[in-house]
């Protein structure tokens, strides 16, 4: 289910600018997100990939791409995550 409000799906760029969009780190970055993406502690909070109950990645030209909503859930549950990012409001 994604948000009628954003794209359908987000790259590692465009999904960094839309968590600093949306509140949800202070700061992080393409190369942030993809280091997140590949570090073995993240493995069951990451979402995307080809390892069982994830999500694949949609591939266009070179790039890989994520569903909007799953990605957003991602950041909007548990800890915040991200370059800086802050403690959840509360």
């Amino acid at each position: 289910m994604t948000d009628t409000h954003h794209p359908t799906f987000v790259t590692f760029t465009t999904g960094a600018l839309l968590l600093q969009e949306l509140d949800l780190v202070d700061s992080i970055t393409a190369d942030g997100l993809r280091e997140m993406a590949r570090r073995p502690e993240n493995q069951d909070w990451w979402k995307f990939g080809d390892g069982p109950g994830q999500t694949p990645y949609i591939v266009v030209g070179r790039t890989r791409t994520m569903e909007t909503g799953i990605f957003l859930s991602m950041f909007r549950q548990g800890p915040r995550r991200g370059g800086r990012g802050r403690k959840p409001k509360t």
